[in-house]
């Protein structure tokens, strides 16, 4: 796209600067999650609310740990959330308290309610008129935040809170403790014992890193609302108080697994290798693996050419001499459609590469409409095909342990690796080689006796000619996102929630740690460690900027029937009409008439953005990177 002169940008980031000056809403939908009043966040706590203040994020959310105010029975803190509470009244921003975890002298905190009252007692007594919601606990579905987790004993200590909390003012609000992921049988069981009126927000965390949030929030949010309002619930507030995309580095699980064995699988190889990766975004936008993964995992010289499900078998009719290798998606589903043009070209001496858990395990179809089903044949009888065998730890219960430590083996052996190995909980076996055939075991561990193959090459010289290189290892490695996905993620996010009515997000999370460059806990955030900005800091800016706190959606269609194109708007404050535009799954030249000529256009992350063509009817091109507009209403939109 070509850039707005000079003085456009300055009249653009002039408007961003004072909508920036002005103070955030308590009532605007953002927020974000920032560990303010514990560990090394506290020490940078100032310039941090600072940041979030540049940004318009009126909301913090932030644990406000029992051990910290109450190390013992006897000993009561409050230095540390007075200091975060009165900084971040300065800076212009609301802190959210989570109220949370079992204390040494009180564990599990549900069997302690009198315990737990004093604590919740006290801080809302003291805080009383600076904090007008309080969140009960965190992900309290998880087994890492609540030992054992169920509704039974959680709606206890929800129902004991919200007591507590109504009685020492009625105008305070409750959330419900921000749900891992959308759980409807954990929140059904809640309302069934009759939780309705022991919170006043209801609150989920629906992430779906690595997929992109056009997917599925807006049918989790829906099967939500309808549990809620099967419930007579219908009505109450929804908060997302905590949603992200992790920008970790993208690694293999065991690096140098993948070149080994399709060394190994065709010892000899000569010249440049032609590689084809299956990467359809109909069959999964997220599990074929990355330019980023296989840039060092592949021999060289190689070739990669990515191609759709249909272009793929296309090429196989050629015969097996079409590709050397050819690599499907790096997880547990594979397609039953179209196995037979593969099994023929292993069988004529080609190579397929299956990583990402338990090999050919699930099947998928694809339906009339285009979109791929789970099929209702089993995996198995893909596998037995092929002669791969597999098992786990509830195949042999006592015997395959659940996870173990494996190596590098056989051809992989003295490829680097960390001393402890890597970690697999899925193991490979033959199943019914025929002479000539052979299982080359490349991770490979023992524990009580019991040995297993966790990546391996079952290379064949029977019927089958050729060779599938297999790692059980599940590649989670493939889950981050790139700086530049996380910003997009950002603005397409925030935009589909708030049109679905969602009242208040925050993103997780404000800095990013930055301890381990393949944990995806280390990398949610906007800033890097030393808070410099990420592309996703200057799109939330962008998104506060353009959708300023006090925007009311328009009731007019936003997405396409087929769900390729997103054009949520909405009227601004100021009585502007606005909004966005991006093309989740169809980027090109589109042609669009506003209801005014005076219309202009900006990019996700701040940049001006100039369209073909004036008046009222104007040519953008369209990415799966937002372009907000603002001075009129969008009436048509066709492509070019």
């Amino acid at each position: 796209m070509r850039t707005c002169p000079l003085a456009t940008l300055a009249a653009a980031l002039s408007a961003a600067l004072t909508l920036a000056a002005q103070p955030p809403s308590a009532n605007s939908p953002y927020g974000v999650c920032a560990h303010l009043a514990r560990g090394g966040e506290a020490k940078i706590q100032v310039e941090e609310l600072r940041l979030m203040r540049q940004l318009g994020i009126a909301w913090a959310r932030s644990d406000f740990d029992w051990s910290g105010v109450q190390p013992n029975a006897d000993t009561w803190r409050f230095e540390h959330l007075d200091t975060v509470i009165s900084n971040a009244e300065s800076a212009g921003v609301q802190m959210l308290p989570i109220l949370d975890y079992s204390v040494s002298f009180a564990n599990p905190a549900h069997r302690h309610l009198d315990l737990w009252e004093r604590y919740v007692r006290t801080l809302v007594t003291r805080y009383r008129g600076r904090l007008p919601v309080w969140e009960v606990w965190n992900e309290q579905n998880l087994e890492g935040f609540w030992k054992n987790p169920n509704a039974d004993d959680y709606l206890p200590l929800l129902r004991r809170t919200y007591e507590t909390v109504k009685g020492v003012d009625s105008n305070l609000l409750v959330a419900v403790g921000g749900y891992a992921g959308v759980p409807l049988e954990y929140i059904g069981r809640l309302y069934e014992l009759g939780g309705k009126g022991s919170f006043d927000i209801m609150n989920v965390h629906p992430y779906s890193h690595p997929a992109v949030p056009e997917e599925s929030l807006e049918r989790r949010l829906g099967e939500l609302r309808a549990l809620m309002a099967r419930h007579g619930d219908g009505a109450k507030p929804v908060w997302f108080t905590e949603l992200g995309w992790p920008t970790q580095k993208q690694r293999l699980a065991a690096p140098g697994v993948l070149r080994a064995g399709l060394l190994a699988a065709k010892p000899g190889k000569q010249g440049a290798w032609r590689i084809l990766v299956l990467d359809d975004p109909a069959f999964s936008d997220t599990s074929a693996p990355s330019d980023e993964l296989l840039k060092h995992e592949l021999p060289d010289p190689a070739r990669v050419e990515r191609l759709t499900f249909d272009a793929l078998l296309a090429a196989l009719a050629g015969g097996p001499d079409t590709a050397d290798a050819v690599i499907l998606p790096f997880d547990e589903h594979f397609p039953a459609d179209g196995f037979d043009r593969l099994l023929d070209y292993v069988r004529g001496g080609g190579v397929l590469v299956e990583c990402g858990g338990m090999p050919f395990w699930n099947p998928l179809s694809r339906g009339g409409d285009g979109a791929w089903h789970k099929a209702q044949a089993y995996g198995e009888s893909f596998r037995d095909r092929l002669r791969i065998g597999v098992e786990a730890w509830w195949y042999k219960k006592g015997v395959i342990p659940e996870k173990m430590p494996v190596r590098f083996t056989g051809p992989a052996a003295g490829t680097p690796q960390p001393p402890e190995g890597f970690e697999a909980e899925r193991f490979l076996t033959p199943n019914r080689l025929q002479p000539g055939d052979r299982l080359i075991p490349l991770l490979a561990g023992e524990r009580d006796g019991y040995t297993g193959v966790a990546a391996a090459v079952y290379r064949y010289d029977s019927d089958l000619k050729g060779a599938v290189v297999v790692s059980a290892l599940f590649e989670r490695g493939q889950r981050g996102s790139s700086l530049p996905k996380q910003a997009k993620m950002v603005s397409r996010a925030y935009l589909i929630a708030l049109r679905l009515g969602v009242e208040r997000v925050f993103w997780y999370e404000f800095q990013s740690p930055e301890v381990d460059d393949l944990d995806q806990e280390s990398h949610f955030g906007l800033t890097h460690r030393d808070l410099a900005p990420k592309p996703a800091f200057h799109a939330y800016r962008t998104l506060t900027a353009q959708r300023p706190a006090g925007s009311v959606n328009s009731e007019r269609p936003w997405k396409s029937e087929d769900g390729a194109l997103y054009f949520p708007q909405w009227a601004r404050p100021d009585g502007q009409a606005a909004g966005a535009l991006w093309a989740y799954r169809k980027p090109g030249d589109y042609r669009l008439t506003f209801s005014s000529p005076d219309v202009s256009f900006t990019g996700h992350t701040g940049e001006p953005v100039a369209a073909q063509g004036s008046g009222r009817t104007r040519t953008l091109t369209l990415s799966d990177a937002p372009v907000y507009f603002t001075g009129g209403t969008l009436e048509q939109l066709s492509a070019e």
